[in-house]
């Protein structure tokens, strides 16, 4: 592609489309953006979803034009931009189209393969996003993931930046460490922890569907997580099953119909509600700032009140990270949002609302209990199950849980250490050591911690 007339193509790119976007927006991507480095765009532009940087032609990133502005300019080029019009199909169009404009809406959203630059955090001292993004994945693919994601911990409890945004930078992370072991998912998985929400375990399966043909989904999500290093350690698993749900959103730019169809597709039903999971955690809470079709401003409990009923555990599960931003993060309100589910649902959306306090209270006890409160008494219990739940996920332990639970009220205790259970269920190998576990964490509340995981009926 020769020199671009830059003004003259920016100021094509921001026409109105004409009704291209329709059109456009049923090409493919990953055919797409081969087109791009094979027509020579990359050479000419810089384009962060090709790893691109050149800067003959206009800044796509920058321009962030729309699919069908895209078929507008390949159509009708401006300045000294080659004609495509002739030279490429109209499916060649529309899927370079939707490539390049991918990043501009929910439908066809591309995640970048990660690529190594002179980046260092000493160079983010403005506390900037994309450059600590960066940094950290430089440090992974160069030093490896385990050095990386522990420096990462410990940022968050001294670097307010790195703290707020620290989920997305793990996922950079993954995206780095699969590069760094050649696409192999398995030792980029072991190498790994579950610091930040385990934003590494997610960044590494969304990159991993990079190039795979949609066709293929179902197969691909099969193999993905089969390798036995990953599926005889069962909390390894899930984050890399429930990372698919994460992996299969981004790769087909959030059509979450046709990701929880791919989950329907696994293997067993662990692996379908682990897989439905991360579909509804990456709808309501885009890793990439992607708004979902798939969410209503009027109605925030949506589509949690409108999927089939084998998926409103999952939805429900998380959809207080939707009701937390459409209150702008107030609590109060959003405890009052989850009184409005289905009455059926109620309880697992406060469940939800203890995930998400969880995370917002931060390593304080005393907040997270403060939050809790908010639910009432009918609910408080549900909420503290779900902080124990993401405390113990979060640190893959389970003493940081107890001495929550332990702190809350009595009445609720033994809920609580229910979700210690639920977790530690996975995180140990054996029924004999959750049986132990649960003694040494609960005492006199054991009986809840191994309700949570699956025993009780074993033990009365």
């Amino acid at each position: 592609m020769p020199i671009i007339g830059a003004a003259m193509i920016v100021a094509a790119l921001l026409l109105s489309s004409c009704g291209g976007d329709e059109a456009a927006s049923n090409g493919d991507p990953v055919a797409g953006k081969k087109l791009f480095t094979a027509q020579g765009c990359n050479g000419c532009h810089t384009f962060k979803a090709a790893g691109s940087s050149g800067s003959q032609g206009p800044d796509l990133d920058e321009a962030s034009p729309s699919v069908g502005k895209v078929v507008r300019q390949l159509n009708h080029p401006g300045g000294l931009m080659p004609n495509f019009a002739d030279k490429l199909s109209d499916d060649e169009k529309r899927n370079l189209a939707a490539f390049v404009g991918a990043a501009n809406a929910s439908g066809k959203a591309v995640t970048a393969p990660f690529r190594a630059d002179r980046k260092r955090l000493s160079d983010c001292t403005d506390g900037n996003f994309k450059c600590l993004e960066q940094a950290f994945g430089n440090l992974t693919y160069n030093e490896g993931p385990e050095k990386a994601l522990a420096l990462l911990q410990e940022k968050t409890t001294s670097d307010a930046s790195v703290a707020t945004n620290c989920h997305r930078i793990a996922h950079r992370m993954g995206s780095a460490a699969l590069s760094r072991y050649k696409d192999e998912v398995a030792p980029a998985f072991i190498a790994g922890t579950p610091v930040c929400a385990s934003g590494y375990y997610h960044g590494i399966i969304e990159r991993a569907f990079l190039g795979q043909p949609k066709d293929k989904l179902t197969v691909v999500s099969r193999q993905l997580c089969s390798d036995s290093k990953i599926t005889e350690q069962r909390f390894l698993l899930y984050q890399c099953i429930h990372g698919l749900g994460h992996g299969l959103m981004i790769y087909t730019g959030y059509d979450m119909p046709g990701a929880l169809k791919t989950c329907d597709g696994l293997r067993s039903d662990f692996d379908e509600i682990s897989c439905s999971g991360g579909v509804f955690m990456e709808n309501f809470n885009s890793s990439y700032g992607v708004r979902s079709k798939y969410l209503r401003t009027s109605d925030p409990i949506y589509p949690c009140n409108s999927v089939a009923e084998k998926y409103k555990a999952q939805c429900y599960g998380l959809v207080t990270a939707n009701l937390l931003k459409r209150t702008n993060y107030d609590q109060q309100k959003t405890a009052d949002g989850c009184k409005k589910s289905e009455p059926d649902w109620v309880g697992v959306c406060f469940e939800s609302f203890g995930r998400d306090v969880s995370g917002i209270a931060g390593k304080s006890a005393s907040k997270a209990l403060a939050s809790c409160r908010l639910a009432g008494t009918t609910n408080e219990g549900d909420c503290l199950y779900g902080v124990a739940r993401e405390i113990v996920n979060s640190d893959a332990a389970g003493a940081r849980g107890a001495r929550l639970c332990d702190k809350a009220p009595k009445r609720h205790r033994e809920r609580c250490f229910t979700g210690i259970g639920s977790v530690m269920a996975s995180l140990k190998g054996s029924e004999d050591a959750l049986r132990g576990a649960c003694r040494d964490l609960a005492g006199k509340y054991a009986r809840g911690c191994l309700e949570g995981g699956g025993l009780v009926a074993r033990e009365s």
